[in-house]
């Protein structure tokens, strides 16, 4: 079955690239290796944040056109997908270089509104934080809460409504590939042909791109999900990152009650290493410590006790930024891969970028922050 454009992988990411291509007439099929909707990936459950604050004023930059990309599918759907709740990133160090790389981001993204906080001021305007009048702090007023089954759910509606298909439930075994197509064959037999292909198999992508003779520096960890009892909290989603010990830093972030009625969602940004077939099989009981210890120290009015416990996949790269590129001796496979757990409020602008790769609009990636030339010999 031939197609102009297979897409391999249905997170935020795979499902965004399909999105782009089908919207732009090109005939293009999906395929996803477990039946939709799953919870094996990334890009599962209710929630994710979506924000301008980031360290990388690029990055903050392209989240101009990601909301604008975000209402262009919710116009499209009719279906709202993004709670506006504001976001609060603070520290109790007010030299931590992830808040001063974050308020020096929104200096340079001059239209991009922001505030900046003393630990004071801080304290004064969130007396449910245990700051004790020290650290900074930087709220994006465009932050908030995207809701994440709900946008996968818009986009494959997209992707048919353009003609796109979308093929579950069914793997990709092997890829072969001259100048002028692609041939994926799955795990069930089926063989499919196009011009390109792109591959957003999230933690999967690893094995996927050996086959093809490529090592990329990619790691899938394990993330816990977890759900506290709150009164009187945070009406923000938020990022912390400071020092619960002298020498020992945290990164960890949160969102307001939306999913289960009085539960906050609490999470780290850091995990064990895991193999994604087997991810349940890591235990993450000390990161779960971690926090508890946290929510005693940091925030009063939350239970420490966990209430609901989740699990998710990152899958890392070396710099904690996509590689959103072609393969250099195959300039019609695309790869965007790496996403580090925050990719899934890019996603329509990174599969708008894939999807320029793929028709051949731009046949490397141009933007360092993303190439696959910065890491060395990516080849084997």
């Amino acid at each position: 079955m031939e197609y102009d454009h297979i897409v391999i992988g249905g997170g935020v990411n795979g499902l965004s690239t399909a999105y782009q291509l089908a919207k732009r007439g090109k005939k293009t099929l999906l395929i996803e290796k477990f039946p939709l909707p799953h919870s094996r990936g990334s890009s599962h459950g209710q929630s994710r944040g979506i924000r301008r604050a980031y360290p990388d004023p690029y990055l903050t930059s392209l989240m101009e056109q990601a909301y604008k990309e975000w209402d262009e599918i919710m116009k499209l759907t009719g279906v709202k997908l993004i709670k506006e709740t504001g976001l609060l990133c603070f520290s109790d160090d007010q030299d931590n270089k992830f808040l001063n790389q974050i308020i020096n981001s929104f200096e340079k993204n001059p239209g991009a509104k922001n505030e900046v906080y003393s630990g004071e001021e801080l304290s004064k305007k969130y007396p449910f934080i245990s700051l004790g009048g020290k650290g900074v702090g930087c709220y994006d007023p465009s932050g908030g809460v995207l809701m994440a089954d709900k946008a996968l759910k818009c986009l494959q509606e997209l992707i048919v409504r353009y003609g796109g298909v979308i093929h579950d439930g069914d793997g990709v075994e092997d890829i072969q590939h001259d100048q002028d197509k692609v041939q994926i064959c799955t795990s069930s037999g089926r063989r499919f042909v196009a011009k390109s292909c792109v591959i957003c198999a999230g933690p999967w992508s690893g094995p996927l791109l050996k086959q093809l003779g490529y090592t990329v520096p990619l790691q899938p960890i394990k993330i816990p999900v977890y759900y506290w009892k709150a009164d009187h909290f945070l009406p923000h989603t938020w990022i912390y990152e400071g020092y619960l010990n002298p020498g020992y830093g945290v990164h960890f972030w949160g969102l307001p009650s939306l999913e289960y009625p009085g539960l906050v969602k609490i999470c780290p940004h850091h995990g064990p290493e895991i193999d994604p077939d087997t991810r349940d099989k890591q235990c993450t009981d000390d990161i779960k410590q971690e926090l508890t210890n946290f929510i005693r120290a940091m925030f009063p009015t939350v239970e420490p006790i966990v209430s609901v416990e989740e699990s998710c996949i990152y899958t890392l790269s070396p710099d904690w930024n996509p590689i959103l590129d072609t393969l250099p001796a195959a300039r019609n496979i695309v790869i965007g891969v790496g996403f580090s757990g925050t990719g899934f409020k890019l996603g329509p602008v990174t599969g708008s970028i894939l999807a320029d790769l793929a028709m051949g609009i731009k046949d490397r990636q141009e933007a360092k922050i993303f190439s696959l030339e910065r890491f060395s010999s990516p080849k084997l």
